[in-house]
């Protein structure tokens, strides 16, 4: 049913951008993660849920870019903290491009520099918009940044937001998407003809899961493979959806 693939295609989001309900500051907002930044986007462009999710407050806590400062930013040179590398590195290696992908060290360090001040307002500060996603100009490193070869010169929230855009419309994002989709719906080892022509179709429509998803579940490969069963809470649902057992 639609309901079910759509459901099927939050579980997958969410496992790709995952954040922890074990972190204490993650727990309370990992719900409104899922529902503010992967439901909107799951049958949109990849670009808009990549930019959802990196600056999405659970994201930002999660993995310490909320405590990012610039080593030449105001805050830096008053406070002497440091740059953090964890949104950054995970980014690049996990949510677009891949391991071992072509990137270096240095473009994790750029890149963190570019994301710093993405941070979240302190709710005892302000009581309307406290825990919503802020851009701290005061953390932001300063001037120009080189990520994968590509100089951005604009300062600001503007230049992590083109450097989201630059990876989320690069050839290893849209084989690494693909690879993953294919693992999740068809096999641990996926046909690789099904493989490049969902990169293909990511490819050529700009990151549109909607076409990528029916790419996906039209495909030969896709109804011929047995290797993937339901998780157990797939079956659990599915046996209490049948049954129509109450959920308590």
């Amino acid at each position: 049913s639609d309901l079910g693939l759509v459901e099927r295609l939050v579980w997958f989001w969410s496992n790709h951008f995952c954040v922890s309900a074990d972190k204490g500051p993650t727990r309370p907002i990992c719900g409104a993660f899922e529902r503010e930044a992967i439901r909107p986007h799951v049958l949109g462009k990849f670009s808009d849920m990549l930019l959802a999710v990196e600056t999405h407050p659970a994201m930002l806590l999660y993995l310490d870019n909320a405590t990012s400062v610039g080593p030449n930013s105001v805050a830096g040179l008053r406070r002497g903290k440091g740059l953090n590398e964890n949104l950054a590195r995970e980014t690049l290696e996990l949510h677009t491009l891949g391991v071992r992908t072509g990137y270096t060290q240095a473009d994790v360090t750029n890149f963190a520099k570019v994301i710093t001040g993405w941070t979240v307002r302190p709710p005892r500060r302000d009581a309307e918009h406290g825990g919503e996603f802020w851009f701290n100009e005061r953390m932001h490193e300063p001037g120009p940044q080189t990520v994968i070869g590509k100089i951005y010169r604009e300062d600001g929230f503007a230049q992590g937001r083109d450097v989201l855009e630059t990876l989320a419309h690069q050839p290893a994002t849209a084989k690494h998407i693909a690879t993953k989709l294919a693992i999740h719906f068809v096999a641990d080892t996926p046909p690789p003809p099904l493989v490049e022509r969902l990169a293909k179709r990511f490819r050529d429509t700009g990151g549109d899961l909607l076409q990528m998803t029916r790419t996906l579940v039209t495909a030969p490969e896709a109804w011929q493979s047995r290797d993937k069963l339901k998780k157990p809470g797939e079956w659990t649902m599915a046996a209490m959806r049948a049954s129509g057992l109450p959920v308590h």
